[in-house]
């Protein structure tokens, strides 16, 4: 499974005047992309969130109704039952990301025949947002019921007995009168993201108890996300426990960048994933793996890695390591000409991986690679410095082209 992408339909937050109505942030939850679409769409009264979407894309999509603004945050994959506490924990992030400073109410789109497994995901889930998050939530079906289902009873009373039944007559006003209810009990507060973050803080503070080593911040990036889901799994390891784990006498994070080159999404979408992605490097990338197959290149790998230059600068030469994927199990150490050539471009390191490589040989040149940058890490604040000055040299071109039409323009002019 790929990492989780972030599409935000409406413009950054601001701050709202008193003369605005007042703002209602809703994160959607459940496990079929189907099922969250309608509801959305059913919500907001227009067609906005696609039903055929990628199961991996959170996606935050604001409207107004009567007198709410209202914004929908858009989970369809988080209450799926194979997913590991660090995608858990990351998706979350994306939800506390997008509906910042906090939702204030959380829907779960839940089915009648719920099991044990289905509960105990939900709870794995909730508590990854606040300790407070039931006071918050609700549950959501789209079904009749057969039968009764006693767990999905013990879900709806942890939810303070908050149930909406979503049949062919039922408007949106009724549930956004259900949501207003919630609101209204809350005293009108969100749900604390700040406690949130604490939460994410002190499972990560447990887990590096584990290490004497220090963390070490990897970002894995490509235009497979299969293979990207892959490598991570194999780094992590044990990945259901912990979203990072002590590997190499060191606890290691591992992020997916989600592939750039992505028609779909804006060039300030794509400037916004990536941000985040450092940023989930608190204090900064170690390394970023480049992911590329030992074959020709395909048209999406080089369109990813001219993107990868364009955003990250040459900066990025000195912590990037190019990983070669071989799929043979005999493997050799040549490399083709093309190979050879993104190598050089990237700063010169590189590492095969294959089906019989082991994961310590690759923290090993890993390890070389930062004992060579003296630690030096790609920091948040690095990557703000070049987006500044990216867009100081773009005012100077559109200054410079202003001038330039403004005195053909005066030209003109003189000669009639």
């Amino acid at each position: 499974m790929s990492t989780t992408v972030i599409v935000a339909h409406n413009p950054p937050r601001r701050r709202q005047s008193k003369s605005e109505p007042p703002m209602m942030r809703i994160v959607l939850l459940g496990k079929s992309v189907s099922e969250n679409s309608r509801v959305g769409n059913f919500l907001l009264e227009r067609a906005v969130f696609d039903s055929e979407a990628p199961p991996d894309v959170v996606e935050r999509i604001g409207g107004r109704l009567k007198d709410r603004h209202v914004t929908v945050i858009n989970s369809p994959q988080l209450l799926q039952k194979h997913l590991s506490l660090r995608h858990i924990t990351q998706a979350v992030r994306e939800c506390v990301y997008l509906s910042d400073p906090g939702p204030h109410v959380i829907v779960l789109l839940l089915k009648h025949e719920c099991s044990a497994e289905d509960q105990e995901c939900v709870e794995k889930v909730l508590d990854c947002f606040s300790e407070q998050v039931y006071q918050h939530t609700m549950v959501l079906t789209t079904q009749n019921p057969t039968e009764n289902n006693d767990i999905l009873q013990k879900i709806i009373q942890k939810c303070c007995n908050r149930h909406f039944s979503l049949q062919g007559s039922s408007s949106p006003d009724d549930l956004l009168q259900t949501f207003e209810d919630i609101v209204q009990m809350n005293d009108g507060r969100h749900l604390d993201c700040a406690e949130a973050s604490q939460c994410f803080k002190m499972k990560q503070q447990a887990t590096e108890s584990f290490s004497e080593g220090e963390k070490l911040n990897l970002v894995v990036c490509g235009s497979d996300g299969t293979l990207k889901s892959s490598i991570s799994e194999l780094i992590l390891q044990q990945t259901d426990r912990s979203s990072a784990v002590d590997l190499h006498g060191r606890v290691i994070s591992v992020v997916e960048l989600p592939a750039l080159f992505n028609t779909r999404l804006s060039e300030e979408e794509v400037m916004r994933q990536t941000l985040r992605c450092v940023s989930l490097c608190d204090p900064g990338v170690h390394v970023f793996l480049l992911i590329i197959p030992d074959a020709s290149l395909t048209d999406e790998d080089k369109a990813e890695m001219e993107e990868i230059q364009s955003i990250f600068s040459s900066r990025i030469k000195k912590h990037i390591m190019i990983l070669i994927m071989q799929n043979s199990e005999h493997q050799t150490a040549e490399l083709n000409e093309e190979t050879q050539s993104v190598i050089e471009r990237f700063g010169g390191r590189h590492h095969f991986f294959g089906p019989t490589t082991q994961v310590s040989t690759l923290m090993e040149n890993v390890e070389k690679m930062l004992e060579e940058n003296s630690g030096e890490i790609f920091s948040t604040q690095l990557f703000l410095e070049d987006i500044w000055r990216k867009c100081e040299e773009m005012k100077k071109k559109i200054h410079s082209l202003e001038t330039h039409l403004l005195s053909q323009g005066n030209e003109q002019k003189n000669w009639s």
